[in-house]
This record gives structure tokens, C-alpha cells and sequence, in this order.
């Protein structure tokens, strides 16, 4: 995936290449290079900031995540897939502000969508049952680390799962 700074100087060369090419009389690369420098801008507003901010996301940035998020122009235009990390980055950056009804919201509506692997949804349905246990509705915690246990996830998360489990008050369960 290429950094805003990289597809801003590929979207330039490419700029000026069409430009060469016009002035050169060649009008198929002309247009062959238009079409690549409208293609990373594309690609860019469109999934580039997701995966961006997932990247930064899995390694601990949390900052450089939420600016990455905050450059998705058009959530909407989004494929399925990114929408639903879309909604996953922006409730968790809105959960560690504090802000749980917005951030449960999000979460919740990127159960809709799809994710790359059932181990990002087994994380996602933890973070929905440590928002569960912290709004005071251990029920619903529960029905979140059930869901969590059913999907093919890392060894690791099992872990994770067990450390908000044993959050749950006893006649919860």
C-alpha cells in the first residue's frame, strides 16, 4: 500500500508523463497515463487509508490510525471488506476516547460487513464485550464472547477472550 507522500509522487510523474505524451503526439499514452493517475486517486480515496490505518492499528498506533481514518472521504464508496474495517478503526479509536455508545455503534454496524479473516471479527466481538461489561450489560458481553468462540481465530485471542470473560460477573453467565 502506497503512503499518501508515495501516491501523491507516482499521481505526478504519471501527471506529467500524459503531459509528455500529449506534447509528443501520442495520444494512447496520453490517455493510458491519465487513467493510471486517476486510478491512485482513486484507489486512494476509495480503500488506501483503511488498510493504512489497519496497518498502523496492528502495530500499536493508535494516533497515525486515527488520522488514517479520518482521511476516508467517502465511507460509502468503500467495498465491502474496507467497510467494514472502516467501522471497526473508527469504534475503536471512538472507544478509547471514551465515547462507548458511538463506538459500539460502529463496531456493531461492521458486523454487517465483510472481514479478511474470522480473527479480526473474533477481536472485533471482544472489544464489543469489554464495551458490554464497561456500559453494565454482562448479558450482552456474554452473547459477544460466544460469537467470538465460535469463529476460526489465532491461539493468541483465546487468550483475550478468557481475560474479558473473567470480567463477567458470575450470575451472568
Amino acid at each position: 500500500m502506497l503512503t499518501l507522500r508515495l501516491r501523491l509522487l507516482a499521481s505526478l510523474v504519471a501527471a506529467l508523463l500524459t503531459f509528455v505524451a500529449l506534447a509528443a503526439g501520442h495520444a494512447l499514452f496520453a490517455v493510458l497515463w491519465a487513467a493510471c493517475t486517476l486510478w491512485l486517486w482513486w484507489g486512494y480515496f476509495r480503500e488506501g487509508s483503511v488498510w493504512l490505518a489497519l496497518a498502523a492499528y496492528r502495530f500499536g498506533n493508535v494516533e497515525r490510525m486515527r488520522s488514517h481514518v479520518r482521511t476516508v472521504r467517502w465511507p460509502r464508496l468503500l467495498s465491502r471488506r474496507c467497510r467494514g474495517y472502516y467501522h471497526w478503526l473508527q469504534g475503536v479509536a471512538l472507544a478509547i476516547d471514551g465515547r462507548l455508545a458511538p463506538a459500539r455503534d460502529h463496531m456493531l454496524a461492521a458486523r454487517r460487513w465483510g472481514f479478511r479473516s474470522a480473527h479480526h471479527r473474533s477481536i472485533m466481538e471482544c472489544q464489543l464485550a469489554d464495551m458490554a461489561i464497561r456500559c453494565g450489560e454482562p448479558a450482552q458481553a456474554w452473547s459477544h464472547l460466544r460469537a467470538a468462540r465460535e469463529l476460526r481465530r489465532h491461539p493468541a485471542i483465546d487468550s483475550l477472550i478468557a481475560a474479558v470473560e473473567a470480567r463477567i460477573p458470575a450470575e451472568a453467565r
